[in-house]
């Protein structure tokens, strides 16, 4: 899935609603923990190192209202969720390996683009330095 802001995604293929995590989502809280789950992974999309603080009950309470559930609901799918390593909470945050690894693939291909733009910049400016001296 891409944002809006810059092609940061996670991973979707056609196994992903065949994962165990998702199964158990599915089973323990219908359709609504399945969606509450995706949401979950937007969220951490848009997050800074897509982390989002779980330390407070605040927090709790703001990821229940942007994932459509109540806090107990929200905490039982995230536990559901950690317990077969989809989500992952320590030290008062959470993240998805899943949206860790799209957000580092990201990145490694930026890093990539970007020394490629400045190899041809180098190029380019050697070929002008080579043609005015020639």
């Amino acid at each position: 899935m891409a944002t809006r802001g810059g092609g940061v995604y996670f991973p979707v293929d056609a196994g992903f609603c065949d994962t165990q995590a998702a199964r158990q989502v599915m089973r323990r809280y219908g359709a609504e923990g399945f969606l509450a789950y995706v949401r979950l992974l937007c969220m951490l999309l848009r997050e800074d190192g897509g982390r989002l603080s779980v330390g407070l009950e605040e927090d709790w309470e703001d990821i229940a209202d942007q994932v459509g559930l109540d806090c107990d609901a929200t905490r039982g799918v995230v536990s559901c969720l950690a317990h077969y390593g989809a989500l992952v909470v320590e030290d008062g945050t959470l993240f998805s390996p899943l949206v860790s690894s799209g957000i580092a693939a990201r990145e490694d291909i930026s890093e990539k683009r970007r020394a490629a733009a400045q190899a041809r910049w180098e190029r380019m400016n050697a070929a002008r330095k080579e043609k005015k001296e020639g």
